[in-house]
């Protein structure tokens, strides 16, 4: 497949250096590079464990209403409209 890569100066520097020090060409880096990047971040989501989502409880003292009547705290929220 041929295409267009725009690359970061940074990026553009360290691949040149790399480029040189091995005798290689521009293509064969960025493929070498780009496999060993696809295949770390391949192993890293296969051994990842999501973090389990928890839920702290929190103390809000004393109830100032019943929440076990509904509507008579929705009530208190909203009063009915006469």
């Amino acid at each position: 497949m041929r295409t267009t890569l725009t690359l970061d100066p940074d990026v553009a520097t360290q691949l040149d250096r790399r480029r040189r020090e091995r005798h290689s060409s521009l293509k064969t880096e960025v493929n070498h590079l780009l496999r060993v990047g696809l295949e770390h971040e391949r192993e890293s989501a296969r051994t990842a464990t999501p973090e389990r989502f928890r839920v702290e409880p929190l103390d809000v003292g004393e109830l100032l209403i019943d929440v076990d009547d509904v509507t008579a705290a929705l009530d208190l929220i909203d009063p009915p409209r006469l």
